[in-house]
């Protein structure tokens, strides 16, 4: 069957035109201007000492849309720069023993599944990397959108603006940390990993 020119090209253009808004966006995590906004924390609930570690060195994209609610993304955390309120404490966290920061200098999750849940929640399955071990975690992301505007710019964003948040348990076993008898009930072998991070439309 051929279609009339005129006709085939209006179709072609629209299916072009759908096809490009419909494209996902991708965001930058910016680690210098906006980093004191973007927060990752490692929580431990022990017997006799909890306490959080927090780190402000969270970088990676985000690529999204929010007509059809698809995405995919990377974070990227330094380990090295979390602070648990202790000098020694980091000093001890970062060591061999621990974290190992120098040796595994990055926390990495990235996502493989983006399944939209209800409102701007998701549950995304993705392989996180901790102490050079990756496993395979699934999380409740909220995400929130927000189109470049007025609210965005006095805000001190310049383009649209991902807002990316979610919480998960891990057990350190898993990705081989092993906790010494002298920290026994002062470090949890289950941490609860936080992260909070905006990423603005490159």
């Amino acid at each position: 069957m051929n279609l009339n020119p005129t006709f085939g090209s209006i179709f072609l253009a629209t299916a072009l035109v759908s096809s490009a808004a419909a494209a996902p966006k991708k965001f930058v995590i910016d680690n210098q201007k906006l980093a004191y906004r973007n927060v990752a924390s490692i929580e431990s609930v022990a017997d006799f000492e909890t306490f959080t570690g927090k780190t402000n060195a969270v970088s990676g994209w985000i690529s999204y849309d929010a007509a059809t609610k698809k995405g995919s993304g990377k974070i990227v955390v330094d380990p090295a720069t979390i602070d648990t309120g202790i000098p020694l404490r980091n000093e001890h966290m970062r060591s061999a023993g621990w974290l190992d920061t120098s040796k595994y200098p990055q926390i990495v999750f990235e996502a493989v599944k983006v399944q939209p849940t209800r409102g701007d929640e998701y549950k995304v399955t993705g392989n996180f990397t901790l102490h050079g071990v990756t496993k395979k975690v699934s999380t409740t992301v909220r995400v929130r959108y927000k189109a470049q505007g007025p609210a965005t710019k006095a805000a001190g964003f310049d383009g649209d603006v991902v807002q990316l948040s979610t919480k998960f348990a891990i057990s350190l076993d898993d990705y081989g940390i092993s906790i010494p008898a002298n920290a026994a009930g002062k470090v949890a072998k289950e941490v609860t990993i936080s992260l909070s991070t905006y990423a603005i439309a490159n």
